[in-house]
């Protein structure tokens, strides 16, 4: 038998599900790092390491409020922040569901409980809105490095990073 022979078929559905959860995990890194950008408190960013995301975004809006951040920066910050609640919520759906295969095609019914004994309500999910969430995650991770980046670059003497162009944007 060839390793090719024994090697189980991929499964594109448990592979999206876990590009999510793994980009889940990575927003609360940068999440850490951005609060550590922002609010260099040691007590603060060692609690930090032991909260969940939602818990992530209310210590960086405590630190913005106390902060010495530049307005147009803080702007830039808040708007990561309201991305980053939204991708919470999505990855949540996802990660935290239990999921049967849809009737046709490639998408998935995500069942959420809403009680034990009433029953589940149930969304459509499919594996490209997974992608599509596992990669909104990746581009808030370099919007949040970049912010962070440019709320203390003042105080460091280094110059402050631009704003990427990525394809699709109108601004161009």
């Amino acid at each position: 038998m060839t390793a090719d022979a024994e090697a189980p078929e991929r499964n594109r559905f448990l592979e999206a599900v876990g590009r999510v959860t793994l980009a889940g995990a990575q927003l609360d890194f940068s999440l850490r790092s951005l609060l550590g950008a922002i609010a260099f408190e040691p007590t603060l960013l060692m609690y930090a390491n032991a909260e969940g995301t939602a818990r992530l975004i209310d210590l960086c809006k405590l630190a913005l409020k106390v902060g010495t951040v530049a307005p147009e920066d803080m702007t830039e910050i808040e708007a990561c922040l309201a991305r980053a609640n939204d991708l919470r919520i999505k990855r949540n759906t996802v990660v935290h569901s239990m999921f049967m295969q849809a009737e046709d095609g490639d998408g998935f019914e995500a069942m959420k409980p809403i009680s034990k004994g009433l029953g589940v309500s149930v969304s459509i999910l499919t594996i490209v809105e997974m992608e599509a969430t596992a990669q909104a995650v990746e581009e808030l991770r370099l919007d949040m490095f970049r912010a962070g980046w440019n709320a203390r670059c003042a105080d460091t003497g280094m110059a402050r990073m631009p704003h990427p162009t990525r394809a699709g944007d109108s601004t161009v």
